[in-house]
């Protein structure tokens, strides 16, 4: 299912093509969890790619990217280069919705709902702090499993994540790895909802510290 036909069953407006990639307008960090959560309530799999510059950049010149991004479900405006180039291409800029904080935003949801949350990569040491530093910001969240992104067998990975079925899958691989291999496996695995979210287990488990909001910004 494309972004196309999915969005016609959610509360989400129509997408806006920034070079040839489709970034969805959300009005806020809320709206898009609500998308989210009505995806899982319906049963859908949903594949949301966060969509920045070096990332358009790349689909423009390797067709591969492109033809995973035109796979994905939803793009969400991971920079503000894509909301000023909205501007300039659409006359409408596009709100930020990071993939970090988004993120941060669906564990929250996670615990509220009590969703399953897997963690897939970073290294051994990230992941494991990630996972450690989560369940303390949220107690009550179901981190139903784990994996560092050093692994030689997908097999091993698929199956270790179909055995706790979760509803949040987040893949740490770095981008576009993590974007091929949800695209590659998302027809076989038992999650509902994937989303590559590059260094934020990094961030999480405090390994790395995230640029002042001002540069952000």
């Amino acid at each position: 299912m494309h972004m196309s036909e999915t969005l016609l069953n959610d509360p989400a407006p129509p997408p806006l093509t920034v070079l040839g990639v489709n970034v969805v307008p959300f009005a806020s960090y809320d709206h898009a969890v609500d998308c989210v959560a009505e995806s899982i309530r319906q049963g859908r799999k949903s594949f949301w790619v966060a969509i920045n510059p070096q990332k358009v950049y790349r689909a423009r010149h390797d067709p591969a990217v492109m033809e995973v991004l035109r796979q994905a479900d939803v793009g969400i405006c991971d920079g503000i280069g894509v909301s000023l180039g909205s501007m300039l291409l659409n006359r409408r800029g596009i709100q930020r919705v990071t993939g970090c904080d988004l993120f941060f935003a669906l564990l929250a949801a996670a615990q509220r709902r009590s969703w399953r949350v897997f963690l897939l990569g970073a290294s051994p040491e990230a992941n494991a702090q990630a996972a450690q530093r989560l369940g303390e910001r949220f107690p009550q969240l179901k981190i139903a499993g784990r994996r560092d992104g050093y692994f030689g067998n997908d097999e091993e990975v698929i199956e270790q994540i179909n055995r706790v079925r979760p509803e949040l899958l987040f893949v740490a691989m770095g981008s576009p790895r993590q974007e091929h291999w949800i695209a590659r496996h998302r027809d076989r695995i038992d999650a509902r909802f994937f989303l590559g979210v590059g260094g934020s287990l990094d961030v999480a488990s405090g390994l790395s510290r995230r640029a002042p909001t001002l540069f952000r910004r």
